[in-house]
């Protein structure tokens, strides 16, 4: 996905990035005030003061969307009563995509510190401690919990994207911006959806409104995000499968049942031994 304004129109950059998204949420009856603010891009001597400012390196992409627009702003209302009755003060639900200004992605305190900042992978899981020596910027606001932060976990790493919410807490999101500015428009921009990642789930509301307007999206085999699973051994009471398998009753029935049948058949053999020979001795004397 490429930023930069080249011999296209503005109009053009803007549906080009969006990737016909507006078009998608037109056809739900729940959407209305579909908005977009526009931004200048600024210049790349801007983006070189504030990389001296923080002593970090913007990524490409970054570098890129900030040259053709410093700062995004796209939303929309959602209501599940869109009659057309002025009397009417239905609930209504902003979804965005929005991404601050440059000036505006201040850096972010108060996390927890070690000695050594590093990243590690378990499965899908993500484990991110900071250091002194980290930085971490805010990107974006999801409501008034947490936020989007660009995670740098040293001076020279290349910066990845988390959800940051009040608990101190970090949750993995994406590599690099691209990826979440794709990912933001796979969930049609539908509020507090970045919660997906979290320990605490989407809230129910949010949840109704992927199945109004977005039915699927949530589905696993859409793979928009690696669901992280928080289900742990130690934490979890879990049921042995091994009562519900009746192996041990099934052996113990079928040991009884060759025992009968093997008692059965001796009886019957000892009967048969029993008969024949007093027929026998009938059939002898009868001779006589």
């Amino acid at each position: 996905m490429g930023f930069v304004v080249d011999k296209v129109s503005e109009d053009s950059f803007y549906e080009n990035l969006l990737l016909g998204l507006s078009k998608v949420l037109e056809r739900s009856p729940c959407i209305s005030n579909i908005s977009l603010r526009r931004f200048p891009g600024i210049r790349q001597i801007d983006i070189r003061a504030w990389e001296h400012n923080n002593s970090v390196i913007l990524p490409e992409d970054l570098r890129a969307f900030y040259s053709s627009t410093n700062g995004f702003c796209y939303t929309y209302d959602f209501s599940y009563d869109y009659s057309t009755g002025d009397n009417a003060s239905p609930l209504v639900r902003q979804g965005s995509i929005r991404i601050n200004g440059l000036n505006e992605m201040v850096r972010v305190y108060g996390y927890e510190t070690k000695n050594v900042a590093q990243m590690e992978q378990y499965g899908k899981n993500f484990v991110l401690v900071l250091s002194r020596e980290s930085k971490v910027f805010e990107l974006a606001t999801v409501d008034g919990f947490a936020k989007i932060v660009l995670v740098y976990v040293n001076s020279y790493s290349i910066p990845s994207i988390w959800l940051y919410s009040s608990p101190m807490t970090f949750n993995y999101l994406a590599d690099d911006f691209t990826t979440y500015f794709r990912m933001c428009i796979a969930h049609l921009g539908i509020p507090c959806w970045q919660y997906i990642v979290s320990r605490e789930g989407l809230p129910e509301w949010s949840r109704e409104i992927f199945q109004l307007i977005a039915p699927g999206v949530l589905s696993e085999d859409r793979n928009l995000v690696e669901y992280p699973k928080y289900s742990h051994q130690d934490d979890v009471n879990k049921i042995d499968p091994n009562i519900f398998v009746i192996q041990t009753n099934s052996a113990a029935t079928t040991d009884r049942s060759a025992t009968l049948q093997t008692t059965q058949q001796a009886k019957v053999k000892d009967k048969k031994s029993r008969v024949l020979p007093k027929r026998v001795v009938s059939g002898k004397s009868v001779k006589k």
